[in-house]
């Protein structure tokens, strides 16, 4: 009975096309395993230059961009066949990346060449570059895809991009060494989780300014909304735990106990992927009330920077 259960399961996600599939940057293996969250098993490995680290999946591009440090590259990976199709010379020190909402663009920050780097996302051509702050890292673009946000880590700064002009704007100060960045849904609050300083900057875009600044633990790495927009997940790398923000109220609800060096996070309907750059795995939790469901095996380091989930179309 049980074994018949499972199988109408399978079908019926079959019939409904293919769960979410997670794009996890391996540093240690030099690979990207995707890892299949419903069936929760990996179902592909991907090299990916010498020691992955940043991920980008890009639905409106319909591929994923992954930085790999050691070799300065961007390798692109085709969703629909799970195959490299391109790559990038990405300056000297690829991390964070960003892709446009609107899917034609590709940012890259070189971390120590005070630059961001901006490639044609269905072409690969290199379309120019932006000098910004000291050792840039995490990227997000706006809704509208004509500015881009870069936190300029060693400045305790964000830059404002104007994608189109290839050219910095303005700064805003946020707190000690903010490393990755996140928009709400809307497009009108900036997150900057800063590292050395233990605390998120929550920036009112229409104001250019910090609104509040959370508390939350040892050196926040990853940050992704549930899928109301309701909660923020932060990891928490030297906590080994996740702290969970109202985003309405801009305060701290919870922490977590999570994987050991969590870095890279994701929601998947009511689980919170996280990634432990220690384990080799990826934890599951309940996004509701952070009970760790089940661990899975990925490759080895992984690090998970940026948005990895991908959430198929249904089948027809």
């Amino acid at each position: 009975m049980k074994r018949l259960v499972l199988l109408l399961a399978w079908l019926i996600s079959a019939a409904a096309g293919a769960g979410p599939l997670a794009y996890i940057t391996n540093q240690g293996s030099h690979e990207v395993t995707v890892l299949d969250v419903d069936a929760r098993s990996v179902v592909a490995r991907i090299p990916s230059g010498r020691s992955p680290a940043g991920v980008w999946v890009s639905e409106a591009a319909g591929k994923a961009f992954i930085s790999a440090p050691d070799s300065a590259t961007v390798t692109v990976i085709d969703l629909a066949r799970r195959e490299v199709v391109g790559e990038l010379k990405a300056g000297r020190s690829p991390v964070g990346l960003t892709v446009t909402p609107d899917g034609q663009r590709v940012l890259v920050a070189d971390w120590f060449s005070q630059r961001v780097l901006v490639f044609d996302a269905a072409t690969h051509v290199a379309l120019g570059e932006i000098a910004v702050g000291n050792a840039p890292a995490g990227l997000v673009a706006s809704p509208d895809s004509r500015t881009a946000y870069v936190a300029n880590r060693d400045d305790n700064a964000v830059g404002v991009l104007d994608i189109a002009a290839l050219k910095q704007t303005a700064t805003m100060p946020v707190g000690n060494h903010p490393f990755a960045l996140e928009l709400s849904f809307d497009g009108r609050t900036l997150y900057a989780l800063n590292v050395w300083s233990n605390d998120v900057s929550v920036i009112d875009i229409a104001q250019a300014r910090t609104v509040a600044t959370l508390p939350v633990g040892k050196a926040p790495y990853g940050i992704a909304f549930s899928e109301d927009g309701a909660r923020a997940y932060v990891s928490n790398q030297k906590g080994d735990s996740v702290s969970v923000i109202d985003t309405t109220e801009r305060r701290v609800i919870a922490t977590w106990p999570s994987v050991v060096f969590p870095e890279g996070v994701a929601v998947a309907g009511d689980r919170l992927l996280v990634v432990s750059w220690m384990d080799d795995l990826v934890g599951v939790h309940d996004a509701r009330t952070g009970q760790l469901l089940e661990q899975i095996e990925v490759g080895r380091n992984p690090r998970g920077f940026g948005r990895f989930l991908h959430r198929p179309a249904p089948a027809h």
